[in-house]
């Protein structure tokens, strides 16, 4: 698996026990990994580095003995594969899902194609914690569209958890603007992508996140919140930086227990955690309708109570009757374009 040539990428693979290593060593070692380029069709090699497990650093700027003294999870992220460059991490593990052990997360310090929603792309300036992580769920249909929203709450956790540390326990106004970003002051600090595939009676999903972490433009980032905040609350001294290796572990810690709840119990027993996340409880929405047979629009102002059984934004009108709203996919913005779908009984 090891070596290199014109126009490949490199992936470094860590583990971490020394059975996941070999276990993951005999897995990617039965097919050659490639990931697509940025033009539709094409693809280039990816060629492995296998390092001791839980050992070293795992490519550039990553260290493989900090996140795993960090990660505290049964299986998820306990193997690593980390790379200076990629096309993005999502397609790699997409590219390469039957090779690929279940649970791992690939990590990049820079993605030149980086996916975001639809066909938008995601700039991977340095300071970035981008990464994608695979798991095989045995879940019902219904559930999986919830798979989005507990990552996200995830992210937001976890992040919560290394402010908490650095802030006397105080945190920051970090939240989830449905279905899948995440906000603080107004300004985007990430997004959260997820795809899935149907297979083998279970649910493979690809999850990738692009986080802020310590690049302060185009946005804002997780370090200098906490540096706001901290001097906000004028505590002694300043917040030290967070590390990449412990917001990973953080994530996949709560990732995996939260998928694990969503299995078990649905999303009902994380709807409140997630409301309690989000931007958009009592937010007015207004919609543009049609009226009778002329063609005539007419505005309905709506607001914003929580989600619908299935996932969509739940919203009443004056007369408190219930609504289910949905993006009508043509607008960047879930919240241009809302179309009431059904009356909530």
């Amino acid at each position: 698996m090891a070596g290199s040539s014109p126009g490949a990428y490199t992936v470094h693979l860590h583990a971490r026990t020394p059975e996941e290593l070999q276990t993951s060593r005999q897995r990617l070692a039965q097919g050659e990994l490639v990931t697509s380029k940025s033009q539709p069709g094409s693809s280039l090699p990816v060629h492995v580095q296998v390092g001791p497990a839980a050992a070293g650093k795992a490519g550039p700027g990553l260290d493989a003995d900090a996140y795993f003294g960090a990660l505290q999870t049964r299986a998820l992220g306990g193997v690593l594969l980390a790379a200076a460059e990629l096309p993005s991490t999502q397609t790699l593990l997409q590219d390469n899902a039957a090779l690929v052990p279940d649970g791992a997360v690939a990590v990049a310090n820079r993605q030149v194609a980086g996916k975001g929603r639809g066909q938008n792309r995601w700039t991977s300036p340095d300071g970035c914690l981008m990464f994608s992580v695979c798991t095989e769920l045995d879940i019902s249909g219904v559930r999986l569209p919830f798979v989005q929203y507990v990552a996200s709450l995830a992210v937001v956790h976890a992040i919560q958890e290394q402010a908490r540390a650095r802030l006397q326990g105080a945190s920051l106004d970090v939240r989830i603007k449905w279905p899948n970003d995440l906000y603080a002051g107004g300004l985007k600090l990430g997004g959260v992508l997820c795809h899935s595939v149907y297979r083998a009676r279970l649910f493979a999903t690809v999850t990738g996140v692009g986080l802020n972490l310590a690049n302060t433009e185009p946005t804002t980032c997780v370090d200098a919140l906490i540096a706001a905040r901290h001097a906000e609350l004028a505590l002694p001294g300043a917040a030290a930086p967070v590390p990449r290796e412990a917001l990973l572990a953080g994530i996949m810690g709560q990732l995996e227990a939260m998928l694990g709840v969503l299995a078990a119990q649905g999303f009902d027993s994380l709807q409140a955690a997630y409301l309690d996340a989000w931007l958009h409880s009592g937010q007015q929405v207004e919609l543009e309708e049609h009226e009778g047979g002329d063609g005539a629009m007419r505005r309905v102002s709506l607001t914003v109570q929580g989600l619908t059984p299935g996932g969509y934004l739940l919203a009443t009108d004056a007369a408190g009757k219930g609504f289910e709203l949905h993006p009508d996919g043509n607008s960047l913005d879930f919240f241009q374009g809302l179309v009431r779908r059904k009356a909530l009984q």
